[in-house]
């Protein structure tokens, strides 16, 4: 909704404008977006700073990748947004040895997607399950995993463990089976992978 005029914001028509060069039109966007990506970016990173210069590297960073984007393709432009700024946030925890301050949570959804309150409810619920049962899983399966989730190629794994990359593949393949039978028990056999 643009605050402004009360009208709803079409990504995609301001996504052409920008293409076709119309510099202005990206600031349409960055209204709409700024303060959603702020929140998502500082529950990453947990610093004011960080957060904005990370937040203005994502806008940059959209602005130059918008003459890729493809608006047939289905993806909407806030879950590109949105993935770029977690894969950015997790790159800059990782140069600074952070990684493992980041919340399970913060891997999973897009802000700006309307749910109801049954379902932000029940999301709640399955991710408090799938924390749980991450707790549950005995090492070195939950290691491996969290390492996974929290964006670790197959290789960085197998270097910081001390194993092969079979190793990695089998220990995610047994803890994500594991996962799966805890999540079963968990929440009374209703199991939505979530990319598990």
């Amino acid at each position: 909704m643009d605050e402004r005029c009360g009208v709803t914001i079409n990504d995609v028509a301001i996504i052409i404008r920008v293409q076709a060069g119309d510099v202005d039109a990206f600031s349409q966007l960055v209204r709409k977006y700024h303060k959603n990506l702020l929140t998502f970016i500082y529950r990453f990173v947990r610093d004011p700073h960080l957060t904005e210069d990370i937040g203005q590297e994502v806008f940059l960073d959209m602005y130059k990748s918008l003459s890729k984007f493809d608006s047939d393709s289905g993806t909407p432009f806030s879950a590109w947004l949105f993935i770029c700024a977690r894969n950015r946030c997790i790159s800059e925890l990782r140069k600074r040895g952070r990684t493992e301050n980041v919340q399970l949570e913060d891997y999973h959804g897009i802000p700006g997607a309307k749910k109801t309150v049954e379902e932000a409810l029940i999301i709640h619920e399955q991710r408090q399950a799938l924390a749980a049962c991450l707790e549950q899983l005995p090492d070195p399966f939950r290691t491996t995993i969290i390492r996974s989730l929290q964006g670790a190629s197959l290789n960085e794994i197998a270097c910081q463990c001390g194993i092969s990359q079979a190793t990695v593949k089998t220990r995610l393949f047994r803890a994500k089976e594991k996962l799966k039978q805890l999540m079963k028990e968990c929440v009374g056999g209703v199991v939505h992978e979530r990319g598990i």
